[in-house]
């Protein structure tokens, strides 16, 4: 993990803090609050902070799957950087699921929104680069979480279906 990812989850943490307190010292705390506080603060930190004060080589990337080319130039680096894109919208697939109640078409669509947002908001204000690839990954992201969270919602369905008793009929046990 490098220095700058680990202080965007060190701000991601604080600001998380800095926002709850006030839910909780005026009792308004709930889990879906918590949760979206906490997502809304480590999404931001990670796609903002630290601020980048030397601008990149480069504004723009406009090719497709590049992050494959880099990944061969330049190692492990750029893998893991899709990989992370990836984990990082995965929570916002999944609440749109339980509280969204969405498909997984909009899911998609709502995250492929939020990132053409942060990466538009990233050329223009804090000296990073718009990446096509991004867009690619963070959608394919949500859709996974709205897979997974389904997935999840489905198996517990099950579970719990096959623990329910047997009913006993005509007032015998066990029948």
């Amino acid at each position: 993990m490098t220095n700058a990812q680990l202080a965007s989850i060190q701000w991601g943490v604080f600001l998380s803090v800095v926002f709850l307190l006030p839910q909780l010292l005026f009792r308004r705390l709930t889990f879906r609050g918590t949760a979206i506080t906490v997502y809304a603060s480590m999404l931001f930190s990670a796609t903002f902070l630290p601020v980048q004060t030397v601008p990149p080589r480069q504004s723009v990337q406009l090719v497709p799957f590049q992050w494959i080319t880099d990944t061969f130039r330049d190692g492990q680096v750029a893998f893991d950087q899709m990989t992370l894109n990836l984990l990082l919208f995965v929570p916002l697939g999944t609440m749109l699921v339980f509280w969204g109640k969405r498909t997984i078409g909009q899911a998609a669509l709502i995250g492929c929104g939020v990132s053409l947002l942060i990466e538009a908001s990233q050329l223009l204000w804090a000296n990073r680069i718009f990446d096509v690839d991004d867009l690619i990954t963070n959608t394919t992201g949500t859709a996974l979480g709205w897979l997974g969270a389904l997935a999840a919602v489905k198996v517990h369905a099950r579970v719990k279906a096959a623990s329910v008793p047997p009913r006993e009929l005509a007032g015998v046990p066990g029948s």
